[in-house]
């Protein structure tokens, strides 16, 4: 087993490398602004589909029917039985891609409700003449509201206010009615507007009113400078904001940092001030997102999405190469992903493009172009294994019926975290930049995920499956006993160093011009929240393949069914309580780290006993604990003595992660021999014996 996972992990580590390599340049070209939040929305969707597909789900239910047909009736009739279900596969889900993309509008309705209209009103049946209307945001966790006016009406935004939990804070409008929100004009274009903002005042000015009156916007200042006329009284609170404007008279407030509001209040007077004007059609809509935001997700998944069909039928012949004991192609196709991606960012230099907006519709060209060569690789792969997949009208059979009885439940328990993400990005949508910061947090999260449970995953199962079948069930618990015990080695030690140095990793990794401070500060805060769970992340993968190999797929359904529901309450509570800090995402990695624990919970008591842990066990679980604390505590040690490293360049920040974390991997090694967590002797037996079945 070990040394199966080993090459499995080997090929990950590159890929997983290569996928920092990306992330580390998209940070740089993006940061965690609008279309870095647009991107990872939309690469999200196809992606987690990827991770259940891919890393599994499908071969849950897949690899013990192929296995078994190995078994009892030869390659050639479980070649045909793989024909088979690959040739549904490919009209099954080419007809959800055809259906889809058509559809993409509604599912980012869903998969991104925070980038739709806060408050959408229709003004134009309110009143005659001077008709006033106000209407209110919560603004907790938000760095800029936007709002704008549409239609053929005149229509002026009179005041802006911002109450926090104890008053309000306001501005002055052109009648002299005080308002203590301060209103600084700022001459620069919006992120995604690429014609750049209309000048419509002078720096450090005091808005006083922001008319639209059919295809022209104006905003219209004092002749006078009115800071002195509205300078504060001594103690009054008061809360300046940057103020900008674009060509279309969308209208951007930027908030401060950590402001602490809960809303925004705008008031609105339809009509002109002269008596007799007719009110037509007009709309007031508010962002907490740039309005842009949605459209450009919806495009870019659209773009994507055909990557999930390439991906449901990689993951097939990764199944079939997996039975066969060919880990390593299957193991090695994602770095194409990475690579093309790396190409995309790579072309967006060379040809100069600028804006990013073009980073990102190059990037979702080069995921399509990433899902249809990993296919190809891995179709002339099980062709040299002679298991070539050529589609045919599918045969509905027994076999493919129960198939698919199997896979349902499969997919949703496998997938068990990549639900619980998807459902902390529908309600990180409401928190600005909480979706890339929560992607960037969860790339280095997905490192140790990927090199020890994924590959765990991949060669348990196989594994198990057989000796299930030939009725060697002692055996096969020995293997899960093996596979928990490995887990825990690698992954307490990489929790506690994540959690212990989960600033410096990103600073490190990210910081940039547009990766700023407190991006680090935010996206390290998550990635120790996902890193409470990581163990509990392994030990699902390993735990699974106990139920997967007896075909027994509908109890971890229910298990990650309510796992998820904890994952829901736990994150919409949290989300809650940290958002008005600029928190709430931090809440979103606590909750996933939660369900996690909860589901390894239930996976164990659900066994009934199949797999025993003897008492040494138990004690060697209490070294590697205490091994992998006095990491953390070094490591952190570290990091606060590579403080400067951290912070300079690329190379400097390079050598000083490198230095942390081999001062890490040599303190944990050395502990966990000394302690008597493991020893050498143990892992060598383990590869002796691996090259022995092999044999």
């Amino acid at each position: 087993m070990l040394r199966a996972m080993m090459t499995v992990s080997g090929l990950t580590l590159v890929s997983r490398i290569l996928g920092f390599l990306r992330d580390v340049l998209i940070a740089r070209f993006v940061g965690t602004g609008p279309v870095a939040d647009a991107f990872v929305a939309a690469f999200r969707f196809p992606n987690m589909f990827r991770r259940i597909f891919g890393e599994g789900a499908y071969n849950a239910a897949f690899v013990p029917l192929f296995g078994r047909k190995c078994e009892e009736l030869g390659s050639e009739a479980a070649v045909g039985f793989a024909r088979n279900t690959f040739s549904a596969l490919v009209w099954a889900v080419g007809i959800l891609t055809l259906v889809a993309i058509p559809c993409m509008h509604w599912i980012m309705m869903v998969v991104v409700p925070g980038f739709l209209p806060k408050f959408e009103k229709d003004l134009g049946g309110i009143g005659h003449g001077k008709s006033f209307y106000e209407s209110r945001v919560d603004v907790k966790g938000a760095r800029e509201i936007y709002f704008q006016i549409t239609g053929k009406s005149e229509a002026a935004v009179r005041h802006w206010s911002a109450r926090t939990r104890v008053e309000d804070m306001h501005l002055l409008d052109p009648e002299g009615n005080k308002r203590k929100l301060l209103v600084s004009l700022k001459d620069e274009g919006f992120p995604i507007v690429a014609s750049g903002q209309k000048e419509i005042a002078s720096e450090g000015l005091i808005l006083t009113q922001l008319s639209l009156s059919g295809d022209k916007h104006s905003g219209v200042g004092r002749d006078v400078d009115p800071r002195k006329r509205f300078v504060p009284r001594e103690g009054e609170d008061v809360l300046e904001v940057i103020f900008g404007m674009d060509p279309t008279g969308l209208a951007r407030i930027q908030l401060p940092q950590d402001h602490g509001m809960e809303h925004f209040v705008v008031r609105v007077m339809v009509g002109k001030v002269d008596e007799g004007t007719e009110i037509r059609e007009a709309v007031l809509r508010i962002f907490r997102n740039h309005p842009e935001n949605f459209d450009l997700t919806v495009a870019l998944s659209r773009i994507m999405f055909c990557y999930l069909f390439f991906m449901a039928l990689v993951a097939h012949l990764s199944g079939v190469l997996n039975t066969f004991r060919y880990f390593a192609v299957p193991a090695g196709a994602p770095i194409l992903l990475n690579l093309v991606m790396l190409g995309s960012l790579g072309l967006v230099w060379f040809m100069r493009w600028e804006g990013d907006l073009e980073v990102g519709k190059s990037l979702a060209w080069g995921v399509a172009l990433a899902g249809f060569l990993q296919f190809v690789v891995l179709w002339i792969a099980c062709s040299r294994a002679g298991a070539a997949m050529v589609p045919h009208k599918p045969l509905w059979n027994p076999e493919l019926k129960k198939l698919l009885f199997l896979m349902g439940p499969g997919v949703i328990a496998a997938g068990i975290q990549q639900v619980n993400l998807l459902v902390g990005g529908v309600i990180a949508s409401f928190q600005q930049g909480a979706i890339s910061t929560l992607y960037y947090a969860d790339r280095v999260n997905q490192l140790p995920l990927g090199m020890i449970g994924i590959a765990l995953g991949i060669v348990l199962l196989p594994e198990v499956t057989r000796r299930l079948r030939s009725g060697r069930e002692a055996e096969a618990a020995h293997s899960i006993l093996r596979g928990m015990e490995l887990a825990m080695l690698l992954t307490l030690p990489a929790a506690a160093a994540m959690v212990a140095v989960h600033e410096p990793l990103i600073q490190g990794l990210f910081a940039g011009e547009k990766f700023s401070a407190e991006d680090v500060a935010k996206t390290g805060w998550a990635l120790a929240g996902f890193a409470l769970g990581l163990p509990g992340y392994v030990l699902i993968k390993v735990l699974q393949p106990a139920y997967f190999a007896r075909e027994d797929t509908k109890r971890p359904m229910i298990m990650a069914g309510v796992a998820v529901a904890v994952n829901i309450g736990c994150s919409l509570l949290l989300f809650r309580l940290l958002l008005p800090g600029g928190y709430g995402h931090v809440g979103i990695a606590i909750a996933t780290a939660v369900s996690a624990w909860v589901n390894v919970v239930l996976l164990w008591r659900g066994m009934d006993g199949f797999v025993k842990i003897p008492r040494s066990e138990w004690q060697r679980l209490l070294r590697m604990a205490l091994a992998s604390l006095l990491m953390g505590a070094v490591v952190y040690l570290a990091g606060l003595a590579l403080e400067s490293w951290l912070s300079g360049t690329l190379w400097q920040r390079m050598i000083a992660l490198a230095l942390i974390v081999g001062t890490g991997i040599t303190v944990y090694g050395a502990l966990a021999l000394s302690l008597g967590a493991t020893s050498l002797s143990a892992l060598r037996s383990s590869l002796v014996a691996d090259r022995g079945r092999e044999n």
